[in-house]
């Protein structure tokens, strides 16, 4: 279940209370054809007609079915079908009104969530580039294009369930937004280092194992890369422009989303400068910031906790990593031992 407290009508303290919910019933079986579907829906009936009768309100968002038949520990199939109530489930959260669906990745606890996005915003400058890494729906990316007026926003996620999400989402963007926006169905693992440059900040939320391995390796490597070289503009005809041929980038290209800004902006070729952090798993965390710290190309910044579940051992941390200005010196040990000058 999911707990709706977009109605901003109300005061923050109060949303929860007068929360709507959106319930999923996960059924084992193929599809929705099954033997046992008149049971489906009779449960999802049921549910609507009695889960509102002992409130004012209707508590029932809407109801879903998520159709699983595997017998390892993911919750979740890959087919869904919405049976009753409203389809699209927002929230406001950073600023921005947000579309989430059952198979799109959302906060729980939107108030400490809003807070940790309102203290991240004041670590992007104004007029920045971003890459959202692990991005989901691009709540985080789409927040920062509203608040921080970026120059470009750049979402990656490998779930292609958040594209639809993200497309309602940035519908609901002001126009004075004026930004190039996009979403990519990617895997951040592949050739991460293709997803940094021309970035300023790169923001990264990953699952409670932490980041990939791949992407720490190019980040702990990250000083010892160079920038490409801008290209004259006689360079730059079309015979001379290679054809993409790496799998993983034109499919991220066939399954993108772009929002076009309005404003013709200088081509970036920049390595990010800055690193945000957002970790829930202490224990991953701690081994990734080692890993960075020991690099000597991030130096750590800024570290805040939020608790986003009350009554546990969890915490939220938000990280701000800076790249380090100091290179490290390679002493150059000499083969020849010092004669000792006589007395």
């Amino acid at each position: 279940m999911a707990v709706t407290t977009y109605n901003t009508s109300l005061p923050v303290s109060e949303r929860y209370r007068n929360g709507k919910v959106q319930v999923t019933l996960v059924w084992n079986s193929r599809n929705e054809n099954s033997a046992s579907s008149e049971k489906l829906n009779a449960l999802a009936t049921f549910l609507w007609r009695n889960g509102n009768s002992r409130h004012s309100f209707h508590l029932i968002h809407s109801v879903w079915a998520n159709f699983q038949t595997s017998s390892n520990n993911i919750i979740f199939g890959n087919r869904w079908r919405h049976l009753l109530g409203e389809r699209d489930f927002w929230e406001n959260v950073g600023g921005i009104d947000v579309c989430l669906t059952p198979s799109s990745f959302g906060q729980a606890n939107t108030r400490a969530f809003d807070s940790l996005l309102r203290k991240l915003q004041k670590y992007v400058p104004f007029g920045a580039s971003v890459a959202d890494l692990y991005a989901g729906a691009g709540v985080i990316g789409l927040s920062l294009a509203a608040s921080r007026k970026c120059r470009s926003v750049k979402c990656i996620e490998i779930n292609k369930e958040s594209k639809l999400c993200f497309e309602k989402t940035a519908s609901r963007l002001t126009n004075s937004i004026d930004g190039s926006i996009s979403w990519h169905h990617a895997d951040t693992s592949i050739d991460p280092h293709s997803w940094l440059v021309g970035s300023d900040v790169v923001v990264v939320d990953p699952p409670r194992k932490g980041l990939d391995r791949s992407l720490v390796d190019t980040l702990r490597t990250i000083s010892s890369m160079k920038p490409k070289s801008k290209t004259n503009s006689s360079e730059s005809s079309p015979l001379k422009v290679k054809e993409e041929k790496r799998p993983w980038i034109i499919r991220a290209r066939e399954d993108s989303v772009h929002i076009e800004s309005k404003t013709t902006w200088e081509d970036n070729q920049s390595l990010p400068q800055t690193l945000i952090y957002i970790s829930c798993g202490w224990e991953s965390f701690k081994e990734d910031c080692k890993s960075l710290l020991s690099s000597k190309s991030w130096i750590l910044e800024k570290a805040h906790g939020f608790n986003f579940f009350p009554g546990t051992q969890s915490i939220e941390v938000l990280a701000v990593f800076r790249r380090s200005a100091a290179k490290a010196i390679k002493k150059r040990k000499s083969g020849k031992k010092k004669k000792k000058t006589p007395f």
